[in-house]
Protein backbone atom coordinates (compact mmCIF):
# COMPACT_ATOMS: atom_id res chain seq x y z
CA UNK A 1 0.00 0.00 0.00
CA UNK A 2 1.38 3.30 -1.17
CA UNK A 3 0.97 6.02 1.53
CA UNK A 4 -0.20 9.73 0.78
CA UNK A 5 -0.20 12.92 2.64
CA UNK A 6 -0.53 12.99 6.37
CA UNK A 7 0.83 9.96 6.80
CA UNK A 8 4.10 10.21 5.04
CA UNK A 9 4.44 13.99 6.23
CA UNK A 10 4.30 12.47 10.06
CA UNK A 11 6.61 9.52 8.37
CA UNK A 12 9.46 12.38 7.62
CA UNK A 13 8.91 14.13 10.55
CA UNK A 14 10.68 11.32 12.81
CA UNK A 15 13.41 12.42 10.59
CA UNK A 16 13.29 16.43 11.02
CA UNK A 17 11.37 16.84 14.10
CA UNK A 18 12.34 18.99 17.04
CA UNK A 19 10.62 18.29 20.63
CA UNK A 20 10.73 20.33 23.10
CA UNK A 21 12.90 19.12 26.32
CA UNK A 22 10.32 19.01 28.58
CA UNK A 23 8.55 16.43 25.68
CA UNK A 24 8.64 13.50 28.47
CA UNK A 25 10.70 10.96 29.68
CA UNK A 26 13.49 9.77 27.59
CA UNK A 27 13.67 5.65 27.33
CA UNK A 28 17.03 4.28 26.61
CA UNK A 29 17.31 1.08 24.21
CA UNK A 30 18.48 -1.71 26.20
CA UNK A 31 22.14 -3.38 26.03
CA UNK A 32 21.93 -5.70 23.34
CA UNK A 33 25.09 -7.64 21.22
CA UNK A 34 23.34 -11.02 19.57
CA UNK A 35 23.62 -11.99 16.28
CA UNK A 36 26.61 -13.46 13.81
CA UNK A 37 25.66 -11.11 11.00
CA UNK A 38 28.52 -9.54 8.64
CA UNK A 39 27.19 -7.88 5.78
CA UNK A 40 28.43 -4.99 4.62
CA UNK A 41 26.52 -1.35 3.58
CA UNK A 42 25.84 -2.86 -0.09
CA UNK A 43 23.11 -2.45 -3.17
CA UNK A 44 21.27 0.49 -3.94
CA UNK A 45 18.11 0.66 -5.73
CA UNK A 46 16.28 3.52 -7.94
CA UNK A 47 14.55 6.55 -6.16
CA UNK A 48 12.35 8.90 -7.91
CA UNK A 49 13.20 7.49 -11.58
CA UNK A 50 17.07 8.23 -10.66
CA UNK A 51 19.64 5.81 -9.71
CA UNK A 52 20.37 5.52 -6.14
CA UNK A 53 23.68 3.86 -4.04
CA UNK A 54 24.15 2.82 -0.41
CA UNK A 55 27.29 4.33 0.89
CA UNK A 56 26.19 4.73 5.03
CA UNK A 57 23.78 3.68 7.36
CA UNK A 58 22.54 4.27 10.54
CA UNK A 59 20.52 2.91 12.74
CA UNK A 60 19.31 5.36 15.47
CA UNK A 61 17.17 5.24 18.44
CA UNK A 62 15.06 8.91 19.30
CA UNK A 63 14.36 8.87 23.10
CA UNK A 64 11.93 11.70 23.06
CA UNK A 65 10.20 10.12 20.17
CA UNK A 66 10.33 6.54 21.42
CA UNK A 67 11.39 5.30 17.75
CA UNK A 68 14.10 3.05 16.01
CA UNK A 69 14.76 4.70 12.19
CA UNK A 70 17.51 3.02 9.46
CA UNK A 71 18.50 5.41 7.63
CA UNK A 72 20.21 3.97 4.55
CA UNK A 73 22.39 7.22 2.88
CA UNK A 74 24.59 8.19 -0.36
CA UNK A 75 27.07 10.28 1.71
CA UNK A 76 29.98 8.28 2.58
CA UNK A 77 30.78 9.45 6.08
CA UNK A 78 27.82 9.85 8.67
CA UNK A 79 28.04 10.04 12.29
CA UNK A 80 25.25 9.77 14.87
CA UNK A 81 26.21 13.59 15.59
CA UNK A 82 25.91 14.73 11.72
CA UNK A 83 22.77 12.46 10.90
CA UNK A 84 20.44 15.12 10.74
CA UNK A 85 22.52 17.36 8.73
CA UNK A 86 23.55 14.71 6.26
CA UNK A 87 19.98 13.91 5.82
CA UNK A 88 19.12 17.66 4.88
CA UNK A 89 21.33 17.94 2.17
CA UNK A 90 20.47 17.77 -1.49
CA UNK A 91 20.02 14.19 -2.52
CA UNK A 92 18.19 11.13 -1.41
CA UNK A 93 17.50 9.54 2.05
CA UNK A 94 15.88 6.27 2.69
CA UNK A 95 14.13 6.15 5.95
CA UNK A 96 12.96 2.58 7.47
CA UNK A 97 10.21 3.17 10.49
CA UNK A 98 11.62 -0.10 12.48
CA UNK A 99 9.16 0.28 15.71
CA UNK A 100 8.63 2.39 18.98
CA UNK A 101 9.19 -0.74 21.30
CA UNK A 102 12.78 -0.79 22.50
CA UNK A 103 13.03 -4.26 20.81
CA UNK A 104 13.34 -5.74 17.61
CA UNK A 105 13.53 -9.62 16.20
CA UNK A 106 16.69 -10.91 15.37
CA UNK A 107 16.78 -13.38 11.92
CA UNK A 108 12.94 -12.54 11.07
CA UNK A 109 11.69 -10.21 8.89
CA UNK A 110 10.09 -7.35 10.36
CA UNK A 111 6.11 -6.63 10.09
CA UNK A 112 5.54 -3.54 8.52
CA UNK A 113 8.28 -1.94 7.12
CA UNK A 114 7.04 1.82 6.58
CA UNK A 115 9.73 2.90 3.87
CA UNK A 116 9.96 6.72 2.97
CA UNK A 117 11.94 7.54 0.32
CA UNK A 118 12.85 11.03 0.75
CA UNK A 119 14.02 13.60 -1.96
CA UNK A 120 15.88 16.76 -0.68
CA UNK A 121 16.11 19.80 -3.37
CA UNK A 122 19.06 21.86 -3.75
CA UNK A 123 16.46 24.90 -4.08
CA UNK A 124 15.25 25.46 -0.79
CA UNK A 125 12.17 27.16 -2.20
CA UNK A 126 10.88 23.55 -3.53
CA UNK A 127 10.07 21.30 -0.34
CA UNK A 128 11.29 17.76 0.42
CA UNK A 129 9.54 15.00 -1.31
CA UNK A 130 8.27 12.28 0.11
CA UNK A 131 7.16 8.94 -1.14
CA UNK A 132 6.39 6.28 1.33
CA UNK A 133 5.61 2.88 1.32
CA UNK A 134 3.57 1.41 4.30
CA UNK A 135 3.06 -2.61 3.43
CA UNK A 136 5.66 -4.01 1.35
CA UNK A 137 9.41 -3.38 2.36
CA UNK A 138 11.01 -6.44 3.86
CA UNK A 139 14.05 -5.50 6.46
CA UNK A 140 15.85 -8.41 8.65
CA UNK A 141 18.30 -7.59 11.34
CA UNK A 142 20.85 -10.39 11.89
CA UNK A 143 23.08 -8.97 14.36
CA UNK A 144 22.24 -6.17 16.67
CA UNK A 145 24.67 -4.12 19.00
CA UNK A 146 23.42 -1.24 20.65
CA UNK A 147 26.33 -0.70 22.86
CA UNK A 148 28.17 2.26 22.00
CA UNK A 149 29.94 2.34 18.61
CA UNK A 150 27.79 -0.78 17.96
CA UNK A 151 26.94 -2.02 14.09
CA UNK A 152 23.54 -3.53 12.91
CA UNK A 153 23.46 -5.96 10.42
CA UNK A 154 20.91 -6.93 8.13
CA UNK A 155 19.13 -7.08 4.70
CA UNK A 156 16.40 -4.50 3.23
CA UNK A 157 14.48 -4.64 0.19
CA UNK A 158 11.74 -3.38 -1.67
CA UNK A 159 9.95 -4.25 -5.12
CA UNK A 160 10.66 -1.92 -7.95
CA UNK A 161 7.29 -0.21 -8.29
CA UNK A 162 6.10 3.15 -9.77
CA UNK A 163 4.56 5.23 -7.35
CA UNK A 164 1.25 7.77 -7.27
CA UNK A 165 3.71 10.38 -8.20
CA UNK A 166 4.33 8.32 -11.41
CA UNK A 167 8.61 7.91 -10.19
CA UNK A 168 9.88 4.22 -10.07
CA UNK A 169 11.04 3.42 -6.18
CA UNK A 170 12.62 -0.17 -5.33
CA UNK A 171 15.52 -1.37 -3.21
CA UNK A 172 17.71 -4.22 -2.99
CA UNK A 173 21.03 -4.36 -0.31
CA UNK A 174 22.44 -4.87 2.97
CA UNK A 175 23.85 -2.97 5.31
CA UNK A 176 26.15 -2.36 8.52
CA UNK A 177 24.29 0.73 10.37
CA UNK A 178 26.19 2.71 13.15
CA UNK A 179 24.28 2.56 16.03
CA UNK A 180 23.09 6.47 17.03
CA UNK A 181 21.16 6.38 20.87
CA UNK A 182 19.95 9.99 20.19
CA UNK A 183 18.81 12.51 22.98
CA UNK A 184 17.42 15.25 21.03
Amino acid sequence: MIVKGVGVAALALLLFAVVPASAGVEQTFPRLRVGIGHEPTSGGGVVAGEAYVTHAAVIAWNRRFHNLNLYLLSRKTVTCGTLQRVSRKPGHVIQVYVTNRPHVDLGRPLANAQVAFVTVYRNPKIPMHVAGLKEGGKLTFTRIDSYPGGVWHGVFQVPRRVYGDGKLYGYNGTFAARWCDLRR
